[in-house]
């Protein structure tokens, strides 16, 4: 075998080579992509189905507005229906905006820093969720009371019972939901720093 006929077969093995690499790389890019985006799910559904709940409320005591006779309670109404729009809105919009990585387009260091960021943001959205939904527990009973003719609201055993457990129970949950996603959103980073 002549010299030239054996670097013609070098380059061309080195040529198999490098394809096989890239197609290793492209495929392990395309699972850690989907595996990225189904592990996300885990959060993105019950974010959508709350949101869907959360709207259906806003679009009950909207399509009730004008029945409500107290003025305190059409207030209390307008400030549960933005609460329950806005907070919907700006974690769904926090969650594409870590599913939108674009793995096949930037490098493992620049997908970590945005998603670090994006996963700041979801979590400063998921705390002032907290804030909010504890303002929502108080403003959206009067209407509610009001629309459905009862007198809990103005019974002050009502109130004894609801003001500690309300929050207690809401604090609860709302630990307890943070706990699962922080665990989803730490194991989807870690699928962005094995791509390193």
């Amino acid at each position: 075998m002549e010299l030239d006929e054996m670097k013609s077969l070098w380059a061309d093995v080195s040529l198999r080579m490098e394809n096989q690499d890239k197609i290793q790389k492209e495929l392990l890019i395309e699972i850690t992509k989907q595996k990225f985006r189904s592990k996300l799910d885990y959060v993105r559904v019950p974010e959508i189905i709350g949101s869907f709940v959360c709207v259906g409320y806003a679009m009950y005591l909207l399509s009730h507005f004008s029945e409500l006779e107290l003025w305190y309670n059409q207030v209390f109404a307008l400030i549960s229906v933005l609460i329950m729009i806005i907070l919907p809105v700006a974690s769904l919009t926090a969650i594409k905006s870590m599913r939108s990585l674009r793995l096949d387009k930037d490098t493992p260091t620049v997908l970590l820093q945005k998603f670090a960021k994006s996963k700041v943001r979801f979590f400063k959205t998921q705390r002032y969720g907290i804030i909010f939904g504890a303002i929502l527990m108080f403003t959206i009973l009067p209407p509610y009371a009001e629309l459905s003719g009862s007198d809990s609201v103005t019974d002050p055993l009502f109130w004894m019972i609801f003001i500690p457990t309300g929050p207690v129970v809401m604090y609860l949950l709302s630990r307890w939901v943070l706990k699962k996603y922080k665990g989803v959103i730490e194991s989807s980073e870690k699928m962005l720093e094995e791509l390193e």
